[in-house]
């Protein structure tokens, strides 16, 4: 049995946060890989429109390219439309028993699971890993937590029954304070972004022109 720490989210653009949430979520809690899952729709965001797919899954392989461990699943990209997190996770861990899916969020995030549909069932279901900060503003994140998810808070640490489900890991991580509409909003006012995402990330961007209209957006 293994685990795999998955990492969904638009990635609208990929940045070095998320490369540094799974780098760190790995390393803390053993974890034998972990994917970037990017959605084909964002249910919490369904007025906002997206690069096109294809965009935003080449960015995120050439984010990983040379990353021990670490690879992309397009499991919700290939079905389209709205896919759901607890769905997701249910799917993954029933097309492969032998891996347990992890699944990995921020702190901030994780403040606002409980508008995700069946949060507590996915808290309850599935193990989480949670990046907490060292910075001032990490307590009053924490204090947002739903009481079911801080009840269920264990300090970050690997466990012999990793994935089987109804605990929250907290992982010491000083991510980067990078936002994938940071990376939008710069370069939709022609500033540079290579010091928000991977070189050859910030080299598609380029390429393709994308993100220049992001107030139009």
């Amino acid at each position: 049995m293994s685990t795999v720490g998955v990492l969904g989210g638009s990635f609208d653009p990929v940045h070095r946060g998320h490369l540094e949430l799974a780098i760190r979520a790995k390393a803390a809690l053993f974890l034998g890989s972990v994917v970037l899952l990017p959605c084909a729709a964002p249910p919490h965001k369904p007025e906002r429109a997206l690069a096109a797919a294809y965009h935003r899954l080449e960015m995120i392989y050439l984010a990983v390219e040379g990353w021990t461990g670490v690879g992309v699943s397009t499991f919700e990209i290939a079905r389209g439309g709205l896919r759901y997190t607890i769905d997701t996770l249910r799917a993954l861990r029933d097309a492969d028993p032998s891996r347990l899916p992890v699944f990995l969020i921020g702190s901030d995030a994780l403040a606002e699971i409980a508008s995700w549909r069946e949060y507590e069932t996915l808290l309850e279901e599935f193990d989480v890993a949670a990046a907490v900060r060292n910075d001032g503003e990490e307590s009053a994140r924490r204090r947002a937590w739903p009481e079911p998810v801080a009840r269920r808070e264990i300090a970050g640490r690997a466990a012999p029954d990793l994935g089987a489900g109804g605990r929250v890991f907290a992982i010491a991580a000083d991510l980067p304070a990078i936002s994938s509409s940071l990376v939008r909003r710069r370069r939709a006012a022609g500033l540079a972004v290579d010091d928000l995402v991977p070189a050859r990330v910030a080299r598609y961007i380029q390429r393709h022109r994308l993100y220049l209209e992001e107030g139009r957006r």
